[in-house]
């Protein structure tokens, strides 16, 4: 009878041998098993890791059922259907692509998903579950009580776009500095010279940082490298690399907020950080301020922050919105266009970024398979 793959991880490495010796050298005793289990052995390609070969083997012993859910429009899906069925059978894994939570299979042990919410409902039609491999470094949409009551692991992908979103960042806050949509506009229009709109200096703003993880100080990293007068950092985890960039941290949300004229918002959204960006707080922004918030959308206070920006109060850029996509009744969308710039969240996009989420899913799966998950979350 089939083993599953939880019954294939448990097993002692006599019993994995199937009666080769246990003190074999790990790549051989890999070779010794697929050659006398599987239809075709699995060949090590460059970079990987016994335990991914391992994980690889048990994938293709148990043929475990691997769902792909893409339910919704959050999130750019690791790729088309037909190019994730190749590369995850390719890995030994039976997926399946999934895009009405109804149509789970109850036998999926492993669930992957990128901007798809995992909650209890999602759980219950897969009893077998035992992975969400979640293709994104944020875990907001996922509920962990859940997962754990289930006796589901769940692991992420962290940091495989930082800089990339790091630098989104710096172009929003440039692209409003510069004021290039209405210089574009402009040469569209016929006009030049005195009709060019003000001009800003990067060099000339203190920056200032809400959230120094790896993304607020790849940030301070790249206004560092620009000269910029000042950085000014809040974080309830106090980095010393940021200090050694010559940041300074604060005690209060509101002396960044005083201090700065660039605010970016790096933050994860969690109960403490949600609407943490209050109206209070936007109302202490410069007049020639910007706000850029690439964390979640939940994390400011967006009906406030269409109000001032409608107001022209000051000018913000935004690439997260607490709906996705971007509602039609959203105030955001009557703000006028110097005052806002929006991206639709692109921050994780770059092709880099995506091809390291997908290596790092996999990964991710096959890892959890050989016994030794890496990224957990829960």
């Amino acid at each position: 009878p089939r083993l599953t793959s939880h019954e294939l991880a448990t097993m002692t490495s006599v019993e994995r041998q199937v009666g080769h010796s246990a003190i074999a050298a790990p790549h051989r005793r890999l070779q010794q098993i697929m050659a006398t289990l599987l239809p075709r052995p699995c060949v090590a390609e460059a970079g990987q890791s016994i335990t991914q070969l391992e994980g690889e083997s048990i994938a293709r012993l148990s043929a475990v059922k691997t769902v792909l859910l893409k339910v919704g429009q959050r999130g750019v899906p690791l790729g088309s259907p037909e190019e994730m069925a190749k590369l995850f059978t390719a890995k030994g894994l039976d997926p399946i692509v999934v895009e009405d939570i109804s149509e789970i299979p109850a036998d999926a042990e492993v669930i992957v998903t990128t901007g798809t919410p995992i909650n209890a409902d999602v759980l219950a039609k897969a009893p077998k579950a035992k992975l969400i491999a979640v293709a994104f470094t944020g875990i907001d949409h996922i509920d962990l009580s859940a997962c754990k009551a289930h006796g589901a692991k769940v692991v992420h992908v962290p940091g495989y776009s930082t800089d990339a979103t790091a630098e989104l960042a710096v172009g929003l806050v440039i692209s409003h500095l510069r004021r290039l949509r209405h210089c574009h506009q402009n040469i569209k229009d016929g006009v030049w010279g005195l009709g060019t709109p003000k001009q800003e200096d990067l060099r000339s703003k203190t920056v200032g940082i809400i959230g120094l993880g790896k993304i607020g100080i790849r940030l301070a990293e790249l206004f560092h490298a620009f000269k910029v007068k000042g950085l000014v950092g809040y974080s309830l985890n106090q980095d010393p690399e940021f200090s050694a960039l010559g940041g300074v941290y604060v005690d209060s949300l509101a002396s960044v907020f005083l201090d700065s004229d660039i605010i970016c918002v790096c933050v994860p959204l969690t109960d403490l950080s949600k609407g943490m960006v209050s109206e209070k707080l936007l109302e202490l922004m410069r007049p020639d301020g910007v706000l850029v918030n690439i964390s979640r959308g939940e994390v400011v206070d967006e009906v406030a922050l269409a109000k001032l920006l409608a107001q022209r109060r000051f000018r913000a850029a935004l690439d997260v919105f607490s709906n996705e996509p971007l509602p039609a009744e959203s105030p955001l969308r009557q703000v006028p266009d110097e005052q806002l710039l929006m991206t639709p969240h692109i921050g994780y996009q770059s092709e880099g970024s995506l091809a390291v989420r997908l290596e790092v899913t996999i990964k991710n799966i096959l890892a959890y398979l050989a016994g030794h998950a890496i990224n957990k979350v829960v």
